[in-house]
């Protein structure tokens, strides 16, 4: 999407990917708290070759939440990762999907979510609420709701025709023209595809 946070920044970052066995092997040896999933997001996640293999062999002890654009075929899915394998106790849904109006048809989305929510599978959707979209977002959000569709917000973080929109800590470090000591620290364990560790989202 044009509004894509990574366009904001510096670009969609390439890196390397480390296998569904070795990603496995990796995550089976965190211990966490129930409340506390394992997200696998991206980009998309579905993405890589060992999609299924990671869901259907990270021990189960470990929650597992999804972010994505679903635009992958669900009835496999369905087929190959029970409900339960990703569904837990929280106030939103394990599998979130990403709408972005400017790329994706509600229309084709819609039947794929009440497809999954018929067979038991914790799945919403999230739309960043870009000003350039806001109608066709509220009006998506109005529809899904009224399908029984969980539909979320996020605000949108970035400049606008010379607005800056989002609430920021530190003025200036999305744009990444200057260093300096902060404090803030994240209490999230950041993993790239490679495998690597981060200190920041924004470094990620």
């Amino acid at each position: 999407c044009s509004y894509c946070i990574n366009h904001f920044e510096e670009g969609v970052i390439h890196r390397p990917m480390i296998t569904g066995a070795q990603w496995v092997r990796a995550l089976n040896r965190i211990v966490s708290r129930d409340d506390l999933p394992i997200t696998l997001q991206g980009g998309e996640p579905s993405l890589h070759p060992d999609f299924y293999h990671i869901l259907n062999n990270v021990k189960r002890d470990l929650n597992i939440d999804i972010l994505t654009n679903l635009q992958f075929d669900v009835e496999e899915f369905m087929r190959r990762v029970e409900p339960g394998r990703i569904k837990r106790s929280s106030p939103y849904a394990s599998i979130r999907v990403s709408y972005h109006p400017e790329t994706m048809d509600l229309a084709a989305l819609v039947p794929k979510i009440l497809r999954m929510l018929e067979r038991g599978y914790s799945v919403g959707i999230w739309a960043v609420s870009h000003p350039s979209y806001e109608k066709a977002i509220l009006e998506a959000q109005k529809k899904c709701q009224g399908l029984g569709i969980d539909f979320r917000l996020k605000d949108f973080l970035g400049e606008w025709q010379g607005r800056l929109y989002g609430t920021y800590r530190y003025e200036g470090a999305c744009d990444k023209k200057f260093k300096q000591s902060v404090l803030c620290r994240t209490t999230e364990l950041l993993m790239d595809s490679a495998g690597s560790v981060f200190r920041c989202h924004a470094d990620l």
